[in-house]
């Protein structure tokens, strides 16, 4: 009976190590599609990637700047005024789409009642992602207006889940103290 068990553990042992190196496999190979669909999406559009972020915070129209954690980032208007602190609300207003050829958009930019739909704690990563910090991180400043791609691993759980990159589009306003 011992040996029976025994050989039954062995086997449900193996079976569930082969399921989780398959399913990091499959994993794998979906972060590998996502760095393809962000190439095919750049190389359409003709965007250049800086490795360095502009001195003087002036991006030509076709080029991001890829951070360190994969964020690729393009400063539209670099606004007015400080520059953000932590804590400060934050409004901001963003269009998000798919990179794919047939883009699917959810435009948060603006609503009949409110200009400024979304409400954030600059430095809290309540009602936003890893991303959103990072690039707000790089606008800083009331009408600050970017562009930027967030790769799963830095978007939303949904996102990350999905292993799907989005494009943001996004303007930001400090609110007062």
């Amino acid at each position: 009976m011992r040996k029976l068990f025994g050989t039954i553990t062995v086997l449900v042992a193996m079976i569930l190590g082969f399921t989780a190196c398959e399913s990091s496999f499959n994993y794998s190979k979906l972060l590998d599609k996502e760095d393809e669909l962000i190439q095919a999406y750049m190389n359409r559009n003709d965007y250049v990637v800086l490795n360095q972020f502009p001195s003087d915070s002036v991006f030509a129209a076709n080029e991001f700047y890829k951070t360190s954690e994969g964020l690729y980032f393009q400063l539209i208007d670099k606004g007015l005024g400080d520059t953000a602190l932590a804590f400060d609300r934050l409004v901001l207003r963003y269009k998000k789409s798919t990179l794919d050829y047939d883009a699917v958009v959810e435009d948060y930019w603006t609503t009949l009642d409110r200009p400024y739909p979304n409400e954030v704690i600059y430095g809290s990563l309540s009602g936003s992602c890893t991303g959103w910090y990072y690039a707000i991180h790089m606008m800083k400043r009331t009408d600050s207006h970017a562009r930027f791609i967030v790769p799963s691993k830095l978007g939303f759980s949904t996102d990350q889940n999905s292993v799907t990159p989005y494009l943001y589009e996004m303007k930001i306003k400090i609110l007062p103290r």
